[in-house]
C-alpha cells in the first residue's frame, strides 16, 4: 500500500446482492473509467509507484474489460515487469466473481502483473463454479490467489468450514497458494456487530475470532496447518469454537493443561446439556448464573472451565 497507485477502473456492481451495500452506495454500473489519466495524475503530484491496486467491486462485469487490461498493460504493469529491480504487482483488492471469470477474461488477467488474484467464495451452492475458477487460473500460471470467505449469513458453520478446507485441498493439489479471509455479515441497517445468523450462535462466532487470533487473521495456505486452527471435520471445528476462549488462542498451553479434560466433558454431553452449555456462555454473568443455578456435577464441571479464564 506505501508504493501503490490506488484507482478505479469501473464503479459499482450490477449483481445487487442482498448482504451488499455496493449497489447502495454506488447504484450505477459505469464500465470504464480512464485510469491512465488518473496514473498520470498521481504521478504527478506524488511521484511513480512500484505496484497497482484498483478497488474496482465488479470489473469483470465490464464490457470494457479488455480496454481496461490494456491500459494496465500500457502503464508498465505486465506480467514480469518491475520496478526498480523489484516485481510491480498488480491487485484488484476488492476481489473478482467467479460467474463473470471466462477463460477468456482470465487470459487477459495472466497478462498482467497481478498478485494475488482474488476470488470470492460467499457461499456453498457456487462450489462447482469456484474450483473450475481456481483450476483455470492454475492452468494460466496464476498460482498466489486470496479467498474472501462469506460468513454468518444464510450459511451453515459446517458449509463456512468446507468452503475453507476447500482452498486447502485444492493447495494440496494443484500446488497454488491460496489464503482465505473470512467476512462475517452484519446486516447492512445495523447499528452494531452482534448480529447473529439463523444458522449460527454468539458462542461459535466469537469461537471464529478466537481462531482468527491465533492465525492472525487469515487462514493458512497448508492443510495441515488449516486443521490444527479448525480442526479435521465440521465436528471438529464446532467443539474448538465451543471451547474457553483461552484454550483456543493458546492451543498449545492448554493442549494438555485442561482443554483435554475440557474436550472429554464435553463429549460426555447430552444434547439438552450442549444446548444448556451453548446458552450459558454468552457471557460472564450468564456463565456465573449457570453454575449457580445447575445441579449437575457434569455441567458445573465444564463450566469451571470458562470461568477459571474470568477469574
Amino acid at each position: 500500500m506505501k508504493d501503490s497507485f490506488l484507482t478505479y477502473a469501473t464503479r459499482g456492481c450490477p449483481n445487487n446482492c442482498p448482504f451488499c451495500a455496493v449497489n447502495i452506495i454506488e447504484p450505477e454500473f459505469i464500465h470504464y473509467l480512464p485510469i491512465k489519466k488518473q496514473i498520470m495524475g498521481i504521478d504527478e503530484v506524488y511521484g511513480p509507484k512500484k505496484n497497482l491496486i484498483l478497488m474496482d467491486n465488479n470489473v469483470l462485469a465490464s464490457d470494457r474489460f479488455e480496454r481496461i487490461i490494456g491500459d494496465i498493460i500500457e502503464l508498465g504493469f505486465y506480467r514480469g515487469a518491475k520496478f526498480n529491480g523489484k516485481l510491480r504487482f498488480v491487485d484488484f483488492n476488492q476481489g473478482t466473481d467467479a460467474n463473470y471469470l471466462t477463460p477468456e477474461k482470465m487470459e487477459l488477467l495472466a497478462k498482467t502483473a497481478i498478485k494475488p488474484l482474488r476470488i470470492a467464495f460467499d457461499h456453498i451452492e457456487m462450489k462447482d463454479v469456484y474450483i473450475s475458477k481456481i483450476r483455470l487460473a492454475s492452468n494460466h500460471g496464476l498460482l498466489y490467489l486470496s479467498n474472501y470467505v462469506l460468513y454468518n449469513y444464510l450459511d451453515t458453520p459446517e458449509d463456512f468450514y468446507e468452503r475453507l478446507r476447500i482452498n486447502c485441498e485444492l493447495n494440496e493439489e494443484l500446488g497454488t497458494q491460496i489464503y482465505s479471509f473470512p467476512m462475517k455479515y452484519i446486516p447492512l441497517d445495523a447499528k452494531d456487530r452482534s448480529y447473529i445468523g439463523k444458522h449460527w450462535n454468539k458462542k461459535l462466532l466469537r469461537g471464529i475470532q478466537c481462531i482468527l487470533l491465533a492465525t492472525r487473521g487469515m487462514v493458512t495456505t497448508k492443510l495441515d496447518f488449516f486443521e490444527a486452527a479448525f480442526g479435521a471435520s465440521p465436528e471438529e471445528f464446532r467443539i474448538i469454537a465451543m471451547m474457553p476462549e483461552h484454550y483456543i488462542i493458546n492451543r498449545r498451553k492448554y493442549e494438555n493443561n485442561g482443554a483435554e479434560d475440557w474436550q472429554k466433558l464435553y463429549k460426555s454431553l447430552s444434547n439438552n446439556e450442549h444446548e444448556l452449555l451453548t446458552k450459558s456462555v454468552t457471557s460472564k454473568n450468564a456463565i456465573f448464573e449457570a453454575f449457580k443455578k445447575t445441579k449437575s456435577k457434569k455441567m458445573k464441571n465444564i463450566l469451571t472451565h470458562y470461568i477459571e479464564q474470568l477469574i
